[in-house]
């Protein structure tokens, strides 16, 4: 039994890797992701009261892009379905309100909704 663990132990450190400093960056990255969404809510309640609704879009199309990036990595990764519905979810609702973004930008629908 010792010399199973002693041997995880050598492998681990002929690795060098620090699963402390993994699990903090992984830790980093999880805290990150709750205070975009924190964040991204905030922007879209207080800009849905001003009546700037275009910022609205910017910040769900953030949000989609993060999403299809999230999945795609873990889809590359982890090879499962349900990553791959996610990257395909995500993937339209952000190329969705992008291209709503950019057919606003160039004019097309201001004359449709003001």
């Amino acid at each position: 039994m010792n010399t199973h663990k002693e041997e995880i132990l050598a492998k681990s450190r002929q690795a060098q890797q620090d699963e402390g400093i993994e699990h903090g960056i992984i830790k980093g990255t999880v805290l990150g992701n709750h205070y975009v969404g924190i964040v991204g809510v905030a922007i879209i309640l207080f800009s849905t009261f001003v009546g700037q609704f275009l910022v609205v879009y910017a910040v769900l199309m953030l949000h989609g892009a993060h999403g299809f990036g999230e999945f795609l990595a873990k889809y590359r990764y982890f090879k499962q379905k349900r990553y791959l519905a996610g990257v395909i979810l995500f993937g339209i609702v952000y190329t969705g309100y992008f291209a709503f973004l950019f057919v606003w930008s160039i004019g097309i629908l201001q004359g449709w909704w003001g």
